[in-house]
């Protein structure tokens, strides 16, 4: 243990959000384009998934991420899920990366998944959130911010916040931020989901990718690996 402890940065990597973060940009990235493999299999797995916020952009994620787990537990759970028959699905927002990602596991629908994700900044925006909705769903994001944990994973947290250069004050902020969300931050969260270009990845049986390809305007290119 005390050789791991020391092989750790005494300093937070806080160059990594400054003058030094050019240098990632310079690796080789995948180039941003959809991705469809076929597999034996009798359900599919959809993803689709965008940088909704550059690197470096101050924004109100506390509140982008409570209009985010919103859309999660509510819209795609009912369509996705309850409505569609898939074994799980939701999205999720990294609001250190801005990456945010659609997902659906065992899920019967390809296609169908996906233009539920198309219309779900749509179904998001023209949603009347009342008070009390909006209180729910504020205790809902503290209460994910102050589960429980266990020993390790309470290590882990604090590793990765040293690791990121997340300071205490960063970490209020951004609880201010949840607490202070309105429905004026979930049509402005609609409004820049509804903006962004989805990229697609998703797994199924090639007569499955077929199916869905027959619906598509423009076709996804497939990939047989199994």
């Amino acid at each position: 243990l005390a050789a791991f402890a020391g092989r750790i940065p005494a300093a937070p990597a806080a160059d990594a959000h400054g003058e030094d973060a050019s240098k990632w940009s310079r690796l080789p990235l995948a180039p941003r384009e959809d991705e469809a493999y076929a597999i034996v299999s009798q359900v599919n797995y959809v993803a689709a998934g965008c940088r909704l916020f550059e690197p470096g952009e101050i924004a109100d994620f506390g509140a982008a991420s409570v209009a985010s787990r919103a859309l999660s537990l509510g819209y795609l759970w009912d369509n996705v899920r309850v409505a569609g028959g898939a074994y799980g699905g939701g999205c999720a927002l990294n609001p250190t990366s801005g990456g945010f990602a659609f997902s659906s596991y065992r899920d019967p629908n390809l296609q169908a998944t996906l233009d539920i994700y198309a219309a779900a900044a749509d179904a998001l925006s023209e949603s009347d959130i009342s008070a009390e909705a909006l209180e729910q769903a504020i205790v809902g994001m503290v209460g994910d911010l102050d589960k429980p944990l266990t020993p390790d994973q309470k290590g882990q947290r604090a590793l990765n916040w040293h690791l990121t250069g997340v300071t205490t004050a960063m970490r209020q902020e951004f609880r201010d931020q949840v607490l202070g969300c309105s429905p004026e931050a979930f049509r402005a969260f609609a409004e820049r989901l509804r903006k962004a270009k989805l990229s697609v990845s998703v797994f199924g049986s090639e007569e499955a990718l077929a199916a869905a390809n027959a619906k598509r305007e423009t076709p996804l290119p497939v990939k047989k690996i199994v």
